[in-house]
Order: C-alpha cells, then sequence, then structure tokens
C-alpha cells in the first residue's frame, strides 16, 4: 500500500521518512505494517536559553503528558475510547485514544499501550500536539483488527490544520474497470457513513463504527470490495459526517481505481480492501454491483427503451400522488378523531424540524457521566446537567428520569416547539440525544432562574430597577414572538419566573415548552380538559374551565410583573389590620388608595427608582391579571405600553378587580395540579379551585411542578 507520496505496500524492511508539515512515517519490517506519527507545528517544548520559568513549565506540560498516555490504555480498553486530561492552565494536558471498533479489550489495551510508548519516544516529544495512527495492515486474509490512534494536545479543539489533516496510502493494483469500481466504492460509502452518522443498521460492536462490502465485479475472483468506517466518539454527529465525507473524496482523488487503501485523519479513520480484513459477521448483505449501461443498436431496442424511459416516469408519477392522497386523506380522518389535546399529531399539524442528534457518549463526557457536581436541579421532567463539550461550548442537559411526571409526548412537543422557535427571549435548542436515555440539550445559561433571584433576599439586591425593568420587557418580547411574531401561534401555559432563565448578561429567555400549545390559521383558543401549569401564575379562566388564549399568557406575565415590582411571591400573604390578603389584592388596593409607595420592593427604596416608571409596570400589571381575559391586553400593545408610557394614556381602560384577590388567609401555592389527585365534579368534571378546606386538602404541597424546579 502507497501514500500519495509513493511508499508502496511491498517495501517490507524499509524504513520509510516522508516529511509533509513535521510528519514522520514508520514503516514496519512485517509486510503492510505501518505506524503514522504526526507532530503538528506547534512551539516547541524546548526551554529558552533565557527562561527558566519556561523550561519548569514544558517539563509539568510534558510530564502530564506522560502521565496521561500512562493512563490511557486501563481507560480506553474497556469501551475502546476515551478522552482524558490532566494539570491546569498551560500545562494542562489532553489525551484521546481509540481502538477499531472490533478490536477486544485485552487487545485495544495492548495496541494503547504500544501506540503510547512509540508517541512517547517519537520527535513529538518537543511539540504540544501530536498523533499517531497504529495499524499492522491486517494482512493476510486473517481478521486482527490492529489499529488504534492516539493523540495529545494542550487543548481539546481540533485545530484547524488536524481537521484538514489526510494522510492517504494506497494498493498499486488497479482496477480492469475503474468505473465501475468507482460507482461501488460511492455506494458503499455513501451507506457506510449514513450507518456511522445515525448508528443504525447493524450489529456494529462500538458507537460511530461500520463496516460492509459491495460486489463491484461479480465475473472477477476478488470482486467484492470490504469498507470501514470509524469516527472519534468525541465528534457530533454533523462533525463525523464532514469528516467522513472529506475522507471517501480524499481516496478517490489520490488513487482512483486502486484496489485497497486507507486514509488517516485526526477525528475519523477510513479503510478498504478487496478481501476480508474484519470478522464479516459485523457485516449486512454486500451491496449488489450496479447493473452495466446498456447501449441498444438496432431501432427495436432503441424503442422498447424510449417506451421505458416515458412508462417509467409516468408510473412513478401516477403511484406517487396515489400515496400523497391516501396520506392527506388518513392525515385528515385521524385529525378528525383526535382529541383537541392529544399531541400525537403535533409534528403532523405544525411540521416537524428535527433537531441535532448528539452522541451519548459525548453528553457523558461533557457531564462527567452525569455527576452530582454538575447537577444544576431537578423538576417534573427528571435532572438538568451542566456540561462542557470538547471545544470548550458549555451546555446543559435535561435528563427525562423513568419516573417522570412529564411523559414522552410532552417531551416530544418540546422538540416540535423549541426546534421551530428562534429568538433572542427564548432558550435555544441545541440538539437532542434519544439511544438510550432521553436527553434534550439547551445552551447554558450561568445566572439560572429569574426564580432564584426572586426567592432569595442577597440575591434579589443585584436586580436593581434598571435590571428588572429590562428582565420584565425581554419576557414581554417573548411572548409577542410567540404570540403574533412566530410561524406559529403559541401559548406557553406555564410562564413563571422559574421558566425564565437569565444569561450572563441577565437577559431573560423563556424555556420549558413542554405543556406548550400551537395554533394554526385563525384558532386563538381551545378549550382542555386537562388544564396543567402552575397554581399563581394560572388565569381563571384556565384553572376553573380549561379555556386556553393568548390571553392565559397574559395573565401568569402581569403576576411575574407585579412580583417584580414588589419583591414578593404571588403566594405571599399581606397581613392588614383587619384582615390577610394575598399578593394581588395587597396591590390592587394600594393602587386603588394611590398609596403606590406602600407596595414598592423594600431594596428598590433604598437603591432608588423612577417613579413614573415603576407606576407604569405596577398598572400594565393590573391590567393583565384582569378576570375577563377581554380586558387584558395583548402582547403587542404590552410591548408599546412598556416601551412608551406616554401609550398609557391611550389606553382607556383602567384595571379592575383582579382574579385571585383572596382574603381571610387563602393563599394559593406554587404547585402542579395533578391529573390524577384533582377532586371530580358530579358530572365527572375536574374541580380545580373550592372553599378553603378543600383547596388546601387537594393541591400538592411538594413543591414540584412539571417544568424544572431551578433550571440551568
Amino acid at each position: 500500500m502507497s501514500s500519495s507520496a509513493s511508499v508502496h505496500r511491498h517495501d517490507c524492511g524499509r524504513l520509510l521518512l516522508a516529511m509533509v508539515a513535521s510528519l514522520s512515517t514508520v514503516v514496519a519490517s512485517q509486510n503492510i505494517q505501518f505506524t503514522l506519527v504526526n507532530c503538528s507545528a506547534a512551539p516547541s517544548l524546548a526551554p529558552s536559553p533565557s527562561s527558566s520559568s519556561s523550561t519548569s513549565a514544558s517539563t509539568t506540560f510534558w510530564s502530564n503528558v506522560v502521565a496521561l498516555l500512562d493512563t490511557l490504555p486501563s481507560a480506553a480498553a474497556p469501551t475502546g475510547f476515551a478522552s482524558l486530561s490532566r494539570g491546569n492552565g498551560t500545562d494542562r494536558a489532553f489525551v484521546r485514544g481509540l481502538c477499531r471498533g472490533d478490536t477486544t479489550a485485552a487487545n485495544c489495551a495492548t495496541y494503547l499501550r504500544d501506540a503510547a510508548l512509540t508517541l512517547r519516544r517519537s520527535a513529538c516529544s518537543s511539540s504540544r500536539r501530536a498523533g499517531i495512527w497504529y495499524d499492522d495492515g491486517s494482512g493476510g486474509g486473517v481478521p486482527a483488527p490492529m489499529f488504534c490512534f492516539v493523540s495529545y494536545a494542550d487543548t481539546n479543539v481540533s485545530t484547524a490544520t488536524e481537521e484538514q489533516f489526510r494522510q492517504s496510502f494506497q494498493n498499486n493494483a488497479v482496477a480492469a474497470d475503474q468505473v465501475a469500481f468507482e460507482r461501488s466504492y460511492n455506494a458503499l460509502m455513501n451507506n457506510l457513513t449514513a450507518r456511522v452518522v445515525n448508528g443504525s443498521g447493524t450489529s456494529s460492536p462500538a458507537p460511530m463504527f461500520a463496516t460492509g462490502s459491495a460486489v463491484y465485479d461479480p465475473g472477477a475472483p476478488n470482486g467484492t470490495m470490504y469498507g470501514l468506517l470509524q469516527c472519534m466518539r468525541d465528534e457530533t454527529a454533523a462533525e463525523c459526517a464532514r469528516c467522513l465525507q472529506d475522507s471517501v473524496q480524499q481516496l478517490t482523488s489520490c488513487c482512483r481505481g486502486r484496489l485497497g487503501g486507507v486514509v488517516f485523519g485526526y477525528n475519523c479513520y477510513l479503510r478498504m480492501e478487496i478481501y476480508p480484513y474484519y470478522n464479516l459477521a459485523l457485516d449486512g448483505p454486500p451491496l449488489l454491483a450496479p447493473a452495466p449501461t446498456i447501449f441498444a443498436s438496432e431501432g427495436r431496442d432503441k424503442k422498447r427503451i424510449a417506451t421505458l424511459a416515458v412508462a417509467i416516469p409516468v408510473g412513478t408519477v401516477v403511484a406517487a400522488i396515489v400515496m400523497v392522497g391516501v396520506f392527506l386523506y388518513r392525515r385528515e380522518v385521524d385529525r378528525k378523531k383526535t382529541p383537541p389535546d392529544n399531541y400525537s399529531s403535533i409534528d403532523e399539524d405544525i411540521g416537524y424540524v428535527e433537531p441535532e442528534q448528539l452522541n451519548l457518549l459525548v453528553l457523558r463526557a461533557a457531564t462527567n457521566n452525569f455527576s452530582e457536581e454538575n447537577k444544576l436541579g431537578e423538576g417534573g421532567f427528571g435532572e438538568v446537567f451542566k456540561g462542557t463539550l470538547h471545544n470548550g461550548d458549555q451546555i446543559a442537559v435535561k435528563k427525562l428520569s423513568r419516573g417522570s411526571s412529564q411523559g414522552f409526548q410532552e417531551l416530544k412537543n418540546e422538540l416540535v416547539l423549541a426546534a421551530k422557535l428562534k429568538h433572542r427571549n427564548l432558550v435555544q435548542l441545541l440538539g437532542v440525544s434519544l439511544q438510550q436515555e432521553k436527553l434534550v440539550i439547551y445552551e447554558y445559561l450561568p445566572n439560572r432562574s429569574l426564580d432564584t433571584f426572586l426567592s432569595d433576599p442577597v440575591k434579589r439586591q443585584k436586580l436593581d430597577w434598571s435590571r428588572r425593568f429590562a428582565i420584565i420587557c425581554g419576557i414581554a418580547r417573548g411572548l409577542l414572538y410567540l404570540h403574533e411574531e412566530s410561524c406559529l401561534k403559541v401559548i406557553h401555559r406555564d410562564l413563571k419566573p422559574s421558566n425564565v432563565l437569565l444569561d450572563a448578561d441577565m437577559n431573560p429567555k423563556i424555556s420549558d415548552f413542554g405543556i406548550a400549545r400551537a395554533f394554526g390559521g385563525d384558532q386563538s383558543r381551545y378549550i382542555t380538559r386537562r388544564p396543567v401549569g402552575t397554581l399563581g401564575y394560572m388565569s381563571p379562566e384556565y384553572a376553573y374551565w380549561g379555556h386556553v388564549s393568548t390571553k392565559s399568557d397574559i395573565f401568569s406575565f402581569g403576576v411575574i410583573v407585579l412580583e417584580m415590582v414588589t419583591g414578593r411571591r404571588n403566594n405571599s400573604v399581606y397581613s392588614d389590620t383587619s384582615d390577610s390578603v394575598s399578593m394581588l389584592g395587597h396591590v390592587w388596593g394600594k393602587w386603588r388608595a394611590g398609596s403606590m409607595a406602600d407596595v414598592v420592593d423594600p431594596l428598590l427604596a433604598e437603591s432608588g427608582y423612577p417613579e413614573s416608571e415603576v407606576l407604569n409596570c405596577i398598572e400594565i400589571g393590573l391590567l393583565c391579571v384582569q378576570e375577563n381575559p377581554v380586558d387584558r391586553p395583548d402582547a403587542s400593545t404590552v410591548v408599546l405600553m412598556l416601551s412608551s408610557p406616554t401609550s398609557m394614556s391611550n389606553y382607556h381602560r383602567a384595571p379592575s378587580r383582579p382574579a385571585f384577590t383572596f382574603s381571610s388567609g387563602f393563599t394559593e401555592s406554587d404547585q402542579i395540579i395533578q391529573q390524577d389527585s384533582r377532586p371530580k365534579t358530579s358530572d365527572g368534571g375536574v374541580l380545580l379551585i373550592t372553599d378553603k378546606k378543600s383547596s388546601m386538602t387537594t393541591v400538592s404541597q411538594n413543591e414540584m411542578t412539571i417544568s424544572v424546579l431551578r433550571p440551568r
């Protein structure tokens, strides 16, 4: 097997030195055995004569590399892959190791140990980045998967040079029919690439690994080619696909029609031979050779071909029309049979955009196997973990627990909506993993939720009025997008402070679309028999009768606005001289009496606040929590009133009495309504709010909601 630098497969006892960008290649003495070492052009570890500190730093970095190389075989052997790090700052070292997917654990440890030892003894010890491909070629027709890859670096991110690096070796023999050979090669590689990226199809013993065969010449003694593709397991599906496509093209460009070849890359590996070199039990049936081109020389043959050329496309079009008609008819029938609150067809109704599929092993590595120290919070969905990808990006991973109160349909609903909705005030969905566990990956927001600030007197001090007002405006803009500006009309149904997350700059982002509802066309509201959400933020028409509309979210927004102004939770009790009232009732009473200063958070009073702007927000909050949904402003009006206080005078409607202005000690609890535990009416309906006694006994007190309690 030779490289693009003319490295011959039969040069058994020759030492090959082909220098390409600090590339050193060693060909061993056995048949087609070779070891490839690449040293990147990184700063040298050699100490400067004028600096004693560089000697210490270089020695520390290389010591960390050596320690990781010693640990790598035992760490990677059980699964065939490991990514390790050691040290701090500029001395931190990263090591990766990968064995071929069909390698046993014992052999993997042996090959990694030999490769690590060779790498330590190579000239690369003076470089901060290097990689070694260790392969014996597995010749003689006996499968013996002696291949592994080891690399070390001073970061966990591949450089552009490493991503573009490809080294190919190829057989000198050329296929008799190069066109047929290349056609079969491309078909086989496309099939294997799809299997590696999607993890589908076969009895592959390892993730991101696939083998297969294709017949390119049925009449030849060696008329079958055997292919093997593999990616580093810390690559995303998109990165893996891109790496494999480049490698497939590399072998085609350099070695057209050659009967065998291998391409080494930092993030993927390709091999193709015309003899078996792996366990054929891993394969499915071989791909058949493409049908030869028919050249008809007689008129009758030409006429027959012309007839087929017309008949086949026409028949295909007719069949497609029939299938589409049947599909549309069945979908319409199923839609009429489906209850309004069933999410099973939501992806058909609004169009499903599939999120990027992320590898489970990558997520486990990012979260340190979902360790307790990376746990951000938990709720009805399960747990939320902070993770760091190999390129340094931080993520938040929601892990659906097996006993979760949020079912798979709610998860599906969240994926459908979050994948289609893009706005700066909505949390961004990055991907999903459904391989062994149900995981949803979002952008990481370091300041977590608004709830963590409102419920903590110390953290609440960081929320001066300018920040509170910016958060209120951001939530309003997010609702405006959901209700009016997106391709869908979406009602969140569970808007509350714990579902408003804050980024590093305290910008708000609405999260958790598990129970959201999307409308199409002119539909503006619907009725559900399964009201779910959080008491205290649910509008009265939704809590009592299950009526859902955009005004339901506006009510929740109004409660949040008043919580931001008062610094009190909606279930807080205010004790007056003669009675106790809820937060909404207290604000309403003070507004009617003209004593607005009495309801403002004392922390705001200490730091100072613009009275007109605060008064404007109080009135907007009271307008949003009115009992009649018709009286509440829509999202566009709210945004206008927040951006232009003078527009309040053009809104010819003063706030009326809010809903849920309870007194005599009745308080709302920030709890989830559990469907199975709710009291029933005589006709089988759900009794959501009753008198004081029944309310205290039927509402759960475990402070668990259907959404994340303290997310991200």
